[in-house]
């Protein structure tokens, strides 16, 4: 079995230095343009991704700063994120307007 191997290796380098030094194919290039190129072709997929392919946001900045003003969680959390000039009550480790929409519920 060792004697097997090694001749494995020794014919792979053999090939690697004639490509090298002789012009022909490497072993690498043909892994690669043979065996490599063919599966990835059949596996990837081409697709042309367009912006109505995403989500539009369901939320946009606007005047809005309290929480009062604000329609859900969600929509608090965005406006924290995302917009300036938020005044929104948050008390540490609790979502923004926590307290209003629990008691709104």
């Amino acid at each position: 079995m060792r004697k097997f191997f090694l001749i494995i290796i020794i014919g792979y380098f053999a090939w690697d230095y004639y490509a090298v030094n002789y012009g022909g194919i490497s072993p690498t290039q043909t892994l690669q343009t043979k065996i490599i190129d063919p599966i990835k072709s059949n596996y990837s997929h081409n697709r042309d991704i367009t912006i109505s392919d995403y989500e539009k946001p369901e939320y946009e900045c606007d005047d809005r700063q309290y929480c009062s003003q604000m329609n859900s969680l969600e929509e608090a959390l965005f406006f924290t994120k995302n917009c300036p000039n938020t005044k929104l009550d948050q008390s540490p480790g609790e979502a923004p307007c926590q307290s209003d929409f629990i008691l709104r519920d």
